[in-house]
């Protein structure tokens, strides 16, 4: 049974059921002066990937940003679970503008996961191995509502 670091990316499995493979992969990125690994949270297919945030701090704000100017032929949307928080309290700008003024597409997770987004690969990953353990993933199918 797959383990998240949040209820919140929890809830959004439950969601997309076996869709997209959870951080599946670690992409280098530079972070000036030190490089760093970003694992995105769902992989929707070979270079689209889904990153859900409960609170989008400024280092996460930093680290898209260089991840998407380092790896522009991939695409990152952005599922807040409110995309109409503010990115600091005395800030008037919501998650959901800066990631519009950062050249990101991104969903509200309480209105749904935007399903055009899948049209990038329909592809189950439910039976393919884990490029990181290399055993094969054992999610159970998504649950009827």
């Amino acid at each position: 049974m797959t383990k998240y670091k949040s209820k919140f990316e929890a809830q959004i499995a439950a969601e997309i059921g076996d869709r997209v493979q959870y951080e599946p992969d670690k992409l280098k990125f530079v972070q000036p002066p030190a490089q760093r690994v970003y694992i995105p949270d769902w992989k929707i297919a070979d270079g689209v990937y889904i990153e859900s945030k409960g609170k989008f701090t400024l280092d996460d704000r930093k680290k898209m940003a260089w991840v998407k100017e380092q790896y522009p032929r991939y695409r990152f949307y952005l599922l807040f679970q409110n995309a109409y928080n503010r990115i600091t309290k005395r800030s008037r700008t919501t998650y959901a503008e800066w990631a519009e003024n950062n050249g990101f597409e991104w969903g509200h997770f309480p209105d749904g996961i935007p399903q055009h987004w899948f049209e990038q690969g329909e592809t189950s990953f439910g039976n393919q191995k884990d490029n990181r353990t290399g055993r094969k993933n054992r999610r159970s199918p998504r649950k009827s509502k």
